[in-house]
């Protein structure tokens, strides 16, 4: 009986964090080789990006998992990244998040360009 009981307790547990997770929910790899700063994700028409998702810089090949709340709405957002010792940022628009459960960054040395793959 006790062993049912506990049976139960871990799947309504279970079923508890599956529903807490959200669509739009994912993971930042930093594979750009710099250490990033900041990164600001914000719904389109929104460019105040001035809430930062980091409380300390993103290490190279380090990873952060970002939450998104009920309140947030629709799937596509767009992403401001800046690096530690830079002033530049680059902006990735019309990111649909629906769909992205994990992103790397990367940097081309020879292009000198910032981009990213997605899963």
């Amino acid at each position: 009986m006790l062993r049912r009981f506990f049976a139960v307790a871990v799947l309504c547990l279970l079923a508890t964090v599956a529903r807490a997770a959200d669509d739009r929910d994912f993971t930042i790899v930093n594979a750009t080789g710099y250490a990033i700063r900041f990164i600001g994700i914000n719904e389109p028409g929104d460019d105040d990006f001035s809430e930062n998702e980091l409380n300390r810089n993103l290490a190279n090949g380090a990873a952060l998992d970002v939450k998104f709340s009920k309140a947030d709405k629709g799937c596509t957002w767009n992403m401001v990244i800046a690096w530690q010792g830079y002033t530049e940022a680059v902006i990735f628009k019309g990111m649909d998040l629906c769909k992205i459960s994990k992103v790397t960054l990367r940097y081309d040395h020879g292009t000198k360009t910032t981009s990213y793959v997605w899963e």
